[in-house]
């Protein structure tokens, strides 16, 4: 006689699954509804990383899947959990990141009723999915292996963006012998030859190229140097590429370098990129001859057709390319002028004092394949443009999202998927204390991240634009605490450091120490030059 298989509760299927795919941390804040997915993954081999707010534990999973290119989990009960969340799963869905939310859910006999119950807010499944590439609910215990199954082939075939499933208490607790299968489609991910062809045409009769790369390219950094060196052309990223061509490589130029070399460009090879601000902002002509390689094919032309659109993954398009191309002129010509824009963006950059020292200080004292995380501050909006990056995904940014306070929880997630690589953290005052807290957690959890908190006691961005517009400023002053002590009543290290000097000493302390607790270095600094005119650039096209 057949053995029957001894019955699972939904939980403990999910975590099988968990398990199966590869996930190995789940950041969360527990609660009663989802304490059988939390015991069920207690009893496999994932870490569970407990943060002090639903919205840190998604930063967290944001940080973790933006570093690593894997899923970043975090589990979090329905309706303030969920909704203190979004915040982290809009950064995802903007910054291409597979994140996977695991959201608990009312009773079903409650669903859509109205009762009041507790945690209960209206279409919490409608939420997620404004904020996710897809979201479902497990409506019956018999249903976990399909929502999963496609939870995971979404995550793993289509554009990096966050997922999300929910889960009423009661379907969660319950047991199911046999559940539904779910067969995974087949995904054909290659370019079609015929665009191949036409992209190698194009780059054929290419005299003044330039590549444009983005977060979807970071998985063919090596592919896309060598391709970019057989081409002799300049390589440049807003915030998602950056670093897929190290900063060092003689072809990779600054985003407004770029900019001063677009009236010259003939043709532009954009890989997974949005492609947004060239396109929108800089302008098109008839003269600019566009191939865009993008797994999304609505990307591809949400904002203007291509002249060659590749769809399909980044790494097999870019070897295609590679495979095709021909022997290309040395452009030393055009390439003269990409070396004189370079150097011209140089000397706009090193006039942006003192943001430019303090980046300089942490460049040089954070090593070569160290982590930054960037915030919405001062140091942090130049820094996309003078923050020298020599590594894909080390560089870890806002994006178009422009969340404030995002940064130090999504450097401990970074922390958290890297436990031997040091992690910088770069807020300002303001930001810092929407996620401060999560002191608690890097030291409880022993996550050694460097938090460094440039303090001017202003919310400056914003300052800074009240007075041109309406002539005064509003609501910016700030009080703060004493950040050094603030970090150290949580038992993490605080010191102050005046200037850069003190800046990099103290980065370099941090880093040294073995005791595994993170480690606040608060900067007073005063009003700072705006770097905003090498960052919103003008149309020249």
């Amino acid at each position: 006689m057949a053995q029957v298989p001894t019955a699972k509760t939904v939980a403990e299927h999910m975590a099988a699954r968990l398990v199966a795919e590869g996930v190995d941390v789940v950041f969360t804040v527990p609660g009663e509804q989802i304490d059988p997915l939390m015991g069920a993954i207690a009893e496999t081999d994932i870490r569970i990383v407990p943060a002090r707010h639903e919205q840190a534990a998604a930063f967290m999973a944001y940080g973790y899947a933006r570093s690593t290119g894997r899923i970043g989990v975090h589990a979090v009960i329905s309706g303030p959990g969920v909704l203190h969340s979004t915040a982290g799963l809009a950064l995802g869905y903007s910054g291409d990141a597979r994140m996977l939310c695991l959201a608990g859910q009312i009773p079903t006999k409650a669903l859509g009723r109205g009762y009041g119950v507790p945690h209960e807010i209206p279409d919490q499944l409608g939420v997620l999915a404004s904020l996710t590439s897809w979201a479902a609910r497990v409506e019956t215990p018999e249903s976990v292996n399909a929502v999963l199954g496609e939870a995971f082939h979404r995550l793993g075939t289509r554009r990096p963006r966050p997922v999300a499933v929910e889960v009423p208490a009661d379907v969660l607790a319950a047991t199911v012998a046999v559940p539904d299968t779910w067969t995974e489609p087949e995904t054909d991910r290659s370019p079609d030859p015929t665009a191949v062809a036409a992209a190698l045409e194009l780059l054929a009769s290419a005299r003044t190229p330039m590549i444009f790369v983005g977060s979807g390219a970071r998985g063919c950094a090596a592919e896309i140097t060598r391709l970019a060196e057989r081409l002799r052309a300049p390589v440049t990223s807003e915030l998602g590429g950056r670093g897929i061509v190290g900063d060092d490589h003689e072809l990779a130029i600054a985003y407004p370098a770029a900019h001063r070399l677009w009236p010259r460009a003939d043709v532009v090879l954009a890989i997974g990129t949005r492609f947004m601000r060239p396109q929108v902002e800089w302008g098109l002509d008839d003269d600019l001859k566009v191939i865009r390689i993008d797994l999304d094919a609505e990307e591809i032309e949400r904002v203007a057709a291509p002249d060659v659109a590749l769809v399909g993954d980044a790494s097999e398009a870019v070897a295609a390319l590679s495979a095709g191309l021909g022997d290309v002129d040395d452009r030393e010509s055009w390439l003269a002028e990409v070396k004189e824009a370079q150097r011209a963006v140089e000397a706009d950059v090193a006039r942006l004092v003192p943001q430019v020292d303090f980046i300089r200080a942490m460049r040089g004292a954070l090593p070569r394949d160290g982590f930054f995380v960037d915030e919405l501050t001062q140091v942090g909006y130049t820094a996309r443009v003078a923050f020298p990056v020599f590594g894909p995904s080390t560089y870890v940014p806002a994006t178009y999202q422009g969340g404030l306070g995002f940064g130090f929880a999504t450097a401990l997630g970074v922390q958290v998927a890297h436990p031997g690589r040091p992690v910088l953290s770069v807020s300002g005052d303001g930001g810092f204390l929407y996620t401060a807290t999560e002191l608690a957690t890097a030291v409880q959890h022993r996550i050694p991240v460097v938090a460094v908190v440039f303090n001017d006691n202003c919310y400056a961005n914003i300052a800074r634009s009240q007075r041109s517009l309406l002539g005064r400023t509003v609501a910016t002053d700030l009080h703060n605490p004493d950040f050094v002590a603030f970090a150290e009543s949580f038992g993490a290290h605080g010191v102050l450091a005046h200037g850069p000097d003190d800046l990099a000493a103290e980065i370099a302390a941090a880093l040294a120490r073995a005791d595994g607790m993170p480690t606040v270095i608060e900067v007073p600094v005063a009003e700072m030059p705006s770097p905003w005119s090498l960052i919103r650039l003008p149309r020249v096209r």
